[in-house]
């Protein structure tokens, strides 16, 4: 993003995601052209030096029948960065299936999500649904057809998304990877997903905490743990009382029955036991801490940097 001259947004809001548009993440002078249908779309956090308040798809099919084009089109960058991430996600991919287990002994969450990846096929919708387990899941989980909780972090939408995707795409595998404390604010409405025979699989990532906030208290606070425990809750005895398929899972040797076993019996939740101990790029960027003018520690120090300089 440092190296873009000319930013368009197409529908698109400046939110977290992509760092509200700072010139902590963008170029200070780099030129934005925001193409959209709202207020929102088309000027929030950072003003376009062009704003068109338009349906998106005329826009574009106009500009591209006037003959609006790059003169000096640098494929070269483009593809820079697809070889620069396929390298990366290969990298991960294989140090997933390595991922140490914690001092706990319970599995990393990264062999969870290996084991997850090798049964999403490319009908699959998947929905991740967390705090601690959202920061592992964008980076390594195989996203064919993909919605999490959204840029504010709109924590327990992973049943209710799973369920509506199953009961809308039937036929379609359907697969959610939820943390535990995300899991506590909708885990009823497995309910609704028995009663209407929505063929979801929710898969429980249970380090039996509210990990980015208790590493934080641990790190920050003295380890003053307060209201960030969650310690023995048995998920797949609750989808169990609630006519849904449960299975609890300790093992990462367990995790490829477990599965085949919860895609078959579906609606179905998989309570599985990963380690407290893994910290993720989410707390190590520093999201717990919620920096004065930034959501994460770097964008904070570098806006700080540009509006007061030394």
């Amino acid at each position: 993003m440092r190296e873009a001259d000319t930013v368009v947004t197409l529908g698109r809001r400046l939110d977290f995601q992509v760092a509200y548009g700072s010139r902590a993440v963008f170029a200070s002078d780099a030129r934005f052209v925001r193409i959209g249908r709202t207020r929102e779309e088309t000027g929030d956090n950072r003003r376009g030096d062009a704003e068109v308040k338009a349906d998106v798809v005329l826009v574009v099919a106009s500009l591209l029948a006037a003959g609006c084009a790059p003169r000096d089109l640098d494929s070269g960058w483009r593809a820079d960065l697809v070889a620069g991430n396929a390298e990366r996600a290969r990298k991960l991919a294989a140090a997933m299936r390595d991922a140490s287990p914690g001092a706990d002994g319970r599995m990393h969450p990264y062999t969870l999500i290996a084991a997850l990846n090798d049964v999403i096929d490319a009908d699959a919708v998947v929905v991740a649904d967390g705090g601690d387990i959202l920061s592992f899941a964008r980076v390594a989980l195989v996203t064919p057809a993909y919605l999490d909780c959204g840029p504010f972090g709109c924590l327990g939408v992973g049943v209710p998304f799973a369920t509506s995707a199953a009961l809308n795409l039937p036929g379609r595998p359907v697969f959610a990877l939820i943390g535990d404390g995300s899991f506590g604010f909708t885990a009823m409405e497995v309910d609704t997903a028995v009663r209407t025979g929505a063929r979801a699989m929710f898969v429980v990532a249970n380090n039996e905490g509210w990990n980015i906030e208790r590493h934080d208290q641990l790190q920050n606070y003295g380890g003053n743990l307060v209201g960030v425990e969650l310690p023995g809750c048995r998920y797949d005895l609750l989808a169990q009382s609630l006519g849904a398929y449960g299975e609890r899972v300790a093992s990462p040797d367990e995790l490829p029955g477990a599965l085949e076993r919860a895609i078959e019996r579906a609606p179905s939740v998989l309570d599985v036991e990963v380690t407290r101990d893994a910290v993720s790029a989410d707390f190590a960027g520093g999201l717990a801490g919620v920096p004065d003018r930034h959501a994460l520690r770097a964008w904070d120090e570098a806006e700080r940097e540009r509006l007061i300089p030394s």
